[in-house]
């Protein structure tokens, strides 16, 4: 995938130099066993920038100076130097090992906080705005004109939109320009010092336009379509008939055998993993939620897997028995999980940190559902919102997931607007799909989990 911005990668490259630096640096001041070395700088490198990735520090967005920010990236260093500890302490236990974690964690965090202090300078007072034109006049063009304004970390502004002669759609003029179709395109390019153009035209143009295009937009423009800019911005796949057709064949073209021996590999090991080392904590909650009513601790709720096919989901039950079905009227209302009497009172944080859907590890060992994929959801749910929303159905074209990509993004909401939006981040999900990109979520969303933020 393209990349709008270096910026990004510099920092990551940055935050990996300072990581190898100081544990080196430190690591010699205190004067640590030598065979040790290489494992420990490797480990707190490697986990270093893998949980800063992990906490959307290398994402397009705004750099915010805030103390929730700098709280992140103190955790983020602190969650980065844990195999360092364990290593030391089990094969060096005399050495001065904590001493040695905190003078390096204190100087990476200052490092880099003082690195994005001036990174924040440079970006919102140094860098040059690139700008941007956009070939097309309808909801399109506006869409994703909106969203580079919306998100000031990238550094654009909108010139204007070049009009679609066929189309019968046209935004408000507001603070953009907008060129009659028959304009010279090379002037606008010349006169405004265009460095993107963004082509949201939907209809299939014809040859003129397109050897217009050629002639006219210079070597140093780049230029997009515009539902692949809208993914690089977003993180979410842009939904319209045409693009549905064009991810069946993205889809089609990317199936593989090897992709699917592999993701059942790292499914079945995920579950174990994640039953043996929960599984205390599920007894004593299953315990505690037996002894609330004397009802089951475990139940089965209808869940909609590949295919449309219906399984029955295994879960803790966190809510006392109710008789709730979910409906047009009701999803749209549904209560939050800290003011619903349904939930058990100390059920509220096994719900936050999603342990009520761990025994769903038994239905992945199963080969019901994936580690990682579209949220697999209640059939009573899918019903309603496959007659709301469009498309809705193509998120069953693989297996659903205990977590995913729209979970990890935007957590779990009832609403209409909000499922529409998490069906965006399934399709992204469908199309990019590959088991590294779904280990990097998984880790996120037990990250996201044990802190209560995980939908």
């Amino acid at each position: 995938m393209r990349l709008l911005s270096k910026s990004t990668i510099i920092m990551f490259l940055f935050d990996l130099v300072v990581f190898l630096f100081s544990t080196t640096f430190w690591y010699a001041i205190f004067a640590l066993p030598l065979e040790y070395l290489d494992i420990t700088v490797f480990l707190t490198v490697l986990s270093g920038v893998m949980v800063l990735f992990l906490k959307d520090n290398y994402k397009i967005r705004e750099f915010n100076t805030t103390l929730k920010n700098y709280y992140l990236l103190f955790e983020g260093i602190v969650f980065s130097q844990i195999p360092a500890v364990i290593l030391l302490l089990i094969f060096a236990p005399g050495a001065q090992v904590f001493e040695f974690i905190l003078a390096n964690l204190v100087t990476i965090f200052v490092i880099l906080r003082v690195y994005r202090l001036l990174f924040h300078y440079y970006l919102f007072n140094i860098k040059r705005t690139k700008n941007v034109l956009i070939m097309g006049s309808d909801k399109n063009a506006k869409l994703i004109a909106d969203e580079i304004v919306n998100k000031k970390a990238l550094k654009m502004n909108v010139i204007g939109f070049v009009k679609d002669i066929e189309s019968e759609e046209l935004v408000e003029e507001g603070n953009f320009k907008i060129y009659d179709a028959n304009s010279d395109l090379k002037e606008i390019i010349y006169k405004n010092n265009i460095d993107i153009i963004i082509v949201a035209i939907k209809r299939r143009m014809e040859e003129v336009l397109l050897t217009s295009m050629v002639e006219n937009i210079p070597n140093k423009v780049k230029v997009y379509k515009m539902p692949e800019f809208y993914e690089l911005v977003t993180g979410k796949y842009y939904i319209d008939r045409m693009s549905i057709n064009w991810l069946f064949y993205d889809f089609m073209n990317k199936r593989s055998l090897v992709y699917d021996f592999c993701k059942r590999i790292f499914d079945i090991i995920s579950a174990l993993i994640i039953l043996t080392v929960t599984s205390p904590i599920l007894l004593y909650i299953g315990i505690r939620v037996k002894l609330t009513d004397g009802g089951a601790a475990i139940y089965t709720q209808n869940r909609v897997g590949k295919g449309g096919k219906i399984f029955k989901a295994y879960k803790l039950r966190t809510m006392y028995a109710n008789d709730y079905v979910p409906n047009k009227a009701n999803l749209d209302k549904a209560d939050q999980q800290d003011t619903d009497s349904r939930v058990i009172p100390f059920c509220k944080f096994v719900r936050k940190a999603r342990f009520d859907e761990i025994p769903q590890m038994i239905n992945i060992l199963r080969g019901d559902m994936s580690i990682v994929g579209p949220r697999t959801e209640w059939d009573d749910v899918v019903k309603v919102y496959s007659e709301q929303i469009p498309y809705h159905n193509c998120r069953h074209w693989v297996k659903t997931g205990w977590t995913g990509w729209a979970q990890i993004n935007q957590g779990h909401l009832f609403s209409s607007d909000a499922e529409a939006e998490k069906l965006q981040y399934d399709l992204y999900y469908l199309k990019h799909r590959n088991v590294i990109w779904e280990l990097g979520i998984l880790v996120k969303a037990v990250f996201l989990a044990l802190g209560g933020r995980h939908g």
